[in-house]
């Protein structure tokens, strides 16, 4: 077999392939909104497996039922107002842009390891409960992190790689659009 017969078959396996997904999809779109967040995670859920970055959690982010997702007891960050409302508007303006780190309880519950107020601001926001239909996004952690010693650990990691905004330089950014009437 030469190079343009391995092309010609790779191109007629990916036309196949596309083909079976264009099936699927009109098949899919007059089901309800669970069915098709149910069947979009299914097929999230098997491309996971045959991912090469399936060690990766990202490669996986699902869409669940908000009231599924559940605040862990020991997050030590807090959020004062002006700064969730600066979620809540990023979350508004940009979509959900990260998911939140989660643990699968195998209860149908879902426990937040980071995303704590983006779980909020997705269950508590009129606007952006509605537009996500109140599903929230979310990530599963490696199954060798879900110890409780690791989960605190995790979050506390997660909090930290955030670091802390100078003062100063977040005056400027503020000054700066401030004078662009923002």
């Amino acid at each position: 077999m030469d190079l343009f017969d391995l092309i010609e078959q790779t191109s007629k396996r990916e036309l196949d392939i596309i083909s079976k997904f264009e099936t699927l999809i009109n098949e899919v779109k007059d089901y309800s909104l669970s069915d098709k967040v149910d069947v979009m995670n299914s097929v999230k859920t098997m491309m996971h497996e045959i991912s090469p970055f399936a060690s990766e959690p990202v490669d996986c982010v699902l869409w669940v039922k908000n009231n599924t997702v559940i605040a862990n007891d020991y997050n030590p960050n807090n959020v004062a107002p002006p700064e969730m409302e600066l979620l809540r508007l990023s979350i508004s303006n940009d979509g959900y842009t990260q998911p939140i780190v989660s643990m699968d309880n195998g209860d149908e519950t879902r426990e937040v390891i980071d995303g704590f107020h983006r779980n909020r601001v997705g269950k508590e926001c009129p606007d952006i409960q509605s537009r996500v239909h109140g599903y929230l996004p979310v990530v599963t952690i490696r199954e060798s992190q879900k110890g409780h010693n690791d989960r605190v650990a995790s979050t506390i990691r997660h909090n930290r790689a955030r670091g802390k905004h100078r003062i100063d330089s977040m005056a400027d950014i503020v000054l700066d659009l401030k004078k662009r009437n923002w």
